[in-house]
């Protein structure tokens, strides 16, 4: 039997011209512009936005002070306040609330109980979210700025939430969200997790920032609008079963009249060190992931929101890209039924377009591994280890189908800290 894989080609192509098309317009752009930073004009009469950072906390004691401590050694102009929502725990973090809320005027500490507590992140940020709300009924919605950062996220640029402030000073920015680096990448599994942040997240959310506009949340350094948040208020704001709930909330926000901008700054945080670790904080991602493409692109619900028609194709093509690996897994199967003789596979294309069409992401990475200071002569490995690394996603995206189709019920995977 004769199989002409055609189809599949073209697939890879229609795929791999999108995504290099980041590729293009962010060396386009990027050296034909002056940083966005240097033009942003500074708030009006000098009101900088009230900045919130809310941290959810489930037996982050080892992590929180640092965490605090980078944050308030911000210079920031505005009022700056951090609250941190203790989800239950049972380590010494409610030992370092007290002792941080005697240190910073401004630091909030709210503890929950079981049976409310531990119900996820979304959960305790929606728990977060009204005690704020209680807190300051008088505060102007407009020109106040919730953040949400993970425990272990860290500022090393001392001008980011100044940053933040001046992004806020444009009253069309629903909500914003800054790149992500990881702190520990001296060693092997951490740094391919950096390449994979730096590669296929900070440049895409750079570009889709200037295109099309499509910038999705992470959990970690994300900004939203109080009046956006009160107006998601009947969803929760953030969804009770999203386990990607950053995901879900931002095409919600996509709806509302304004948009979401990339910051061209990061939080630092910890990645993982072990591949048992990895592998049960990205199932989590992936079904996450899987939960927000069914409940909005598979049932039509994308498209039928009231959001600029770019935005629109670019999140379709964003929240589909799971399709990608499983492709790749049946381009493996026709090969090895292929070397077995069990089927003949034919092409038109030839053998190097193939070839080149399989490894197109590689000049993104290379750009990316050069953009954050890898030396040359390491580039080449990081590429190489980082493709390998990439194909764990196989494996996940069938398990977390496989929990979607179970009906099963979502559940937190929380990621251990190593460091403090």
């Amino acid at each position: 039997m004769e199989i002409y894989t055609d189809i599949l080609t073209l697939f890879f192509i229609g795929y791999c011209l999108l995504y290099n098309g980041f590729l293009f317009f962010y060396v386009l752009i990027k050296y034909r512009e002056r940083r966005r930073d240097e033009e942003r004009p500074l708030p009006a009469n000098g009101e900088w936005p009230i900045l919130t950072i809310m941290i959810p906390a489930l037996n982050e004691g080892k992590v929180l002070r640092n965490t605090v401590a980078s944050l308030f050694a911000q210079r920031y102009p505005g009022i700056l306040e951090v609250l941190v929502i203790d989800d239950g725990s049972e380590d010494v973090t409610p030992l370092v609330t007290a002792q941080l809320q005697s240190e910073y005027p401004r630091f909030y500490a709210y503890r929950r109980e079981r049976p409310h507590a531990r119900e996820g992140k979304g959960e305790a940020l929606n728990a977060g979210l009204r005690l704020l709300l209680e807190k300051f009924p008088d505060r102007l919605r407009q020109t106040w700025v919730i953040g949400v950062f993970d425990a272990d996220g860290r500022l090393v640029e001392p001008d980011f939430l100044e940053q933040v402030g001046l992004a806020f000073s444009d009253l069309s920015v629903n909500a914003l969200q800054c790149g992500v680096r990881i702190r520990n990448r001296h060693k092997l599994l951490p740094a391919l997790q950096d390449v994979e942040f730096v590669a296929f997240s900070w440049i895409v959310q750079w570009v889709r920032d200037r295109v099309s506009g499509a910038v999705a949340l992470g959990g970690n350094g994300q900004f939203i609008r109080a009046d956006c948040l009160e107006l998601l208020q009947s969803q929760g704001p953030w969804a009770k079963w999203a386990l990607t709930e950053d995901l879900e909330i931002s095409v919600r926000l996509h709806q509302l009249p304004g948009r979401i901008r990339f910051l061209d700054r990061h939080v630092s945080q910890e990645g993982v060190e072990s591949w048992r670790a990895l592998f049960k904080q990205r199932r989590r991602w992936a079904w996450g992931t899987l939960q927000v493409f069914v409940r909005y692109v598979a049932s039509g619900a994308l498209w039928r929101a009231p959001m600029p028609l770019l935005r629109k194709l670019d999140l379709h093509y964003y929240l589909s890209f799971w399709i990608v690996p499983f492709v790749v897994l049946a381009s493996w199967g026709l090969a090895v039924l292929s070397w077995l003789g069990q089927v003949k596979v034919g092409n038109s294309f030839p053998v190097f377009f193939l070839l080149a069409n399989s490894f197109s992401f590689w000049p993104t990475m290379v750009l990316a591994l050069h953009r954050i200071g890898i030396a040359l002569w390491i580039i080449p490995q990081l590429v190489l280890l980082g493709t390998l690394y990439s194909y764990h996603w196989i494996p996940l995206l069938f398990l977390a189908w496989g929990d979607i189709l179970r009906k099963k019920k979502p559940h937190w995977l929380k990621t251990q800290r190593i460091y403090s």
